[in-house]
């Protein structure tokens, strides 16, 4: 199951909060190395894949924002030796812990494991499709890859099953060997345009309770409509989780959901008020 919340729905009106969170990074990141005095800031950034000037700029408090979950994951479950967000959030109760649990309500619901290594390999839409169904609670066949995505996509499996991410039974069946995967927000854009592809309009049938369902609405609105509208979505996800959850619930059907909310602008929501209360033209 891919449970990735990749939409940032942290509070911006709490100044404190982005050096508290840094703050608490670099101190885990000083321990690590104290009882590791070896390897340096530049060991770490090669072996975390964060680049060595983000994470000097954190160790020299030069960060003014928070920096992305992607990249605090990739600090820390290099440091924890864990790829268990639930886990991490239970190893450094604070800044961090609290960062992370807003940002990702899902954990009550099901754990997120979050892998550098997984990351990479997806970069190849194919491969990150496969892994996706693979991740699914019934599988995937080796006959439904090659259906899809023909021998190529065959090929694409067999490797990723030699590398160690995904297991192939007697039957043909594959699955992932981790039960959830939570991709790099870096990667969000293109993998919901890979998705989004698979939207059927053409398949809808009059007055069927299994029809696809699709959206797309804009408007321009104020910021406590934008709040509103961003606060009803996370709900409906949170209900959703929880559906998908329940053990209940798990059957054959492979499906996707898809959310987003964000500006048609170069400009983020807070950053067009920004420029609004300082007098400047968004």
């Amino acid at each position: 199951m891919e449970v990735t919340n990749q939409t940032n729905s942290l509070p911006t009106n709490n100044s404190d909060q982005p050096e508290s969170v840094v703050e608490h990074v670099r101190q885990v990141v000083s321990d690590y190395l104290k009882k590791r005095p070896q390897l340096s800031v530049n060991g770490i950034s090669k072996k975390c894949n964060v680049s060595e000037p983000t994470l000097r700029r954190i160790m020299s408090r030069k960060v003014k924002t928070t920096p992305q979950i992607t990249t605090l994951l990739d600090i820390l479950t290099f440091v924890s030796h864990t790829t268990s967000v639930r886990d991490i959030v239970g190893m450094y109760p604070g800044p961090i812990a609290d960062y992370l649990a807003e940002a990702m309500p899902y954990l009550e619901e099901f754990d997120q494991d979050y892998s550098n290594a997984i990351n990479d390999e997806l970069k190849d839409p194919v491969k990150y499709l496969i892994y996706k169904l693979a991740l699914n609670h019934s599988g995937v066949s080796e006959q439904k890859v090659v259906e899809l995505y023909g021998n190529h996509g065959l090929q694409l499996l067999n490797d990723m099953i030699e590398k160690g991410f995904i297991t192939r039974n007697e039957e043909r069946l594959c699955r992932a060997k981790s039960k959830t995967f939570g991709g790099s927000h870096d990667d969000f854009v293109r993998n919901f345009k890979v998705v989004s592809d698979f939207i059927k309009p053409n398949k809808l049938r009059n007055r069927k309770p299994l029809n696809p369902y699709f959206v797309n609405l804009s408007d321009s609105l104020t910021p406590e409509a934008y709040d509103q509208v961003r606060r009803l979505l996370s709900k409906t996800d949170k209900k959703i989780r929880k559906i998908v959850a329940d053990p209940e619930a798990k059957g054959t059907i492979p499906v996707f959901f898809l959310g987003a909310m964000d500006t048609l602008d170069l400009k983020s929501a807070s950053e067009w008020v920004e420029d609004e209360e300082q007098g400047k033209k968004p």
